[in-house]
């Protein structure tokens, strides 16, 4: 029996070392490694209830209850800072970004301050929003988290406010500067019509209901925050699902296309020096193949017939993907999209790009010489988040 076990152990190793490589990465889920600037919009109104503001409380301290580090720290730059803004006819601002450097700091303010309703029935959102939004303004330039991704989780029990007092235009100038907004609806009706009135305020995917949420507010939200930790550098295009969806499912995998030409070669060297552990694109599957080629497609510099280095290249006879140095090179299987004909059985013809075919957008593999054929390129690195800290200078920590 142990020797079986041991069989199944190495099978499982070596499945490891042959299937791993050829995964494209996902996004870091780790909460304790969570590094965003945060604040809190709470509906503070006669609406919500003294035990609705409780609740609240209580579902937003165990929101960074995960091990998440509050605060700064000059040893560990991947820390959550948590501001507080209430709000009602008017809003206030209860904590800036820097009051709570601890999660006992967060239990302690967030809890004395929610924990009584304010004596208005009105509920706008749309102060609430602005003051959060100065909060952002006037505690994030010249700052070391500047390049920090930016969240609102928004605390509702009504939504209310048409012209100057309408939610929607604030909410759309924050998401349009890349601020991601969390939603939940605290629906004490039930109906679902908080929740979608709300969705109009959130980002794709970020509208969460006290009412319909299967008993897992908080990780919805966690997910929420951690996708938002989940970014590309400037410059750099993530990959998602679908090209024309841009709220689709996104991986940890970040692409820049180049419009200088260079031969081979040399495009796999100024990739290498692009950003921390960055190389030439690897085309592991026709979905990604598609995604690539439609950045090639909608990038100016790029022109048709389309022509671009990739990062198969022949090693030791074998064809394998580029990778930083010292890293394994995983061999090409599973799919292949060789241009018929091709490869061809050349010494010289050791390195690949994608040719476009014919008169559509299709695009097939050809071998070259890496020192001879001139043509743009593409690079790939990995996705900004919680297994990959981003210092204020762009670079990835090694």
């Amino acid at each position: 029996m142990k020797f079986q076990i041991f069989l199944l152990f190495l099978a499982f190793i070596e499945f490891s070392k042959t299937d791993f490589p050829y995964v494209d990465r996902e996004c870091g889920q780790d909460l304790t490694n969570l590094w965003l600037d945060v604040v809190a919009v709470v509906d503070n109104s006669i609406g919500m209830r003294d035990e609705g503001l409780d609740s609240v409380a209580a579902n937003l301290a165990s929101v960074f209850s995960a091990g998440t580090r509050i605060g700064t720290s000059p040893t560990e730059p991947r820390t959550t800072r948590l501001g507080l803004v209430t709000y009602n006819s008017r809003a206030q601002q209860n904590a800036d970004l820097n009051k709570f450097q601890s999660l006992d700091d967060l239990y302690e303010g967030v809890f004395g301050d929610l924990h009584r309703v304010s004596t208005s029935y009105d509920s706008l959102l749309s102060f609430g929003l602005q003051a959060a939004e100065n909060l952002f303004n006037a505690e994030n330039l010249y700052t070391s988290r500047s390049h920090f991704q930016k969240v609102i989780i928004v605390y509702a029990s009504s939504y209310r406010g048409t012209g100057e007092q309408d939610p929607l235009p604030v909410a759309n100038r924050l998401k349009t500067s890349g601020v991601r907004i969390i939603t939940v609806a605290y629906d004490q009706g039930g109906d679902g019509t908080l929740l979608r009135q709300l969705s109009q305020v959130a980002s794709s995917g970020f509208n969460f209901s006290s009412a319909e949420n299967e008993g897992n507010i908080i990780g919805q939200v966690q997910g929420a925050l951690l996708e938002s930790n989940c970014f590309c550098p400037n410059d750099w295009i993530q990959y998602r699902q679908f090209y024309s969806d841009t709220n689709s499912y996104r991986y940890g995998v970040c692409f820049q296309p180049v419009t200088l030409t260079a031969v081979w070669k040399a495009a796999k060297m100024s990739c290498a020096n692009r950003w921390n552990n960055s190389y030439l694109v690897n085309e592991f599957n026709l979905s990604k193949h598609n995604f690539i080629l439609d950045i090639v497609n909608a990038t100016v510099g790029f022109h048709q017939p389309f022509s671009y280095h990739i990062g198969g290249n022949k090693v030791g006879g074998v064809w394998k993907w580029d990778r930083p140095a010292g890293w394994d090179q995983p061999e090409l299987k599973k799919w292949y999209d060789w241009e018929d004909g091709y490869p061809i059985a050349a010494s010289t013809l050791n390195a690949m790009l994608n040719q476009q075919t014919g008169q559509g957008l299709e695009a097939k593999w050809e071998n070259i010489d890496m020192l001879k054929t001139a043509a743009n390129y593409v690079c790939e690195t990995a996705s900004c988040d919680t297994d990959n800290y981003c210092s204020s200078d762009g670079r990835l920590d090694e």
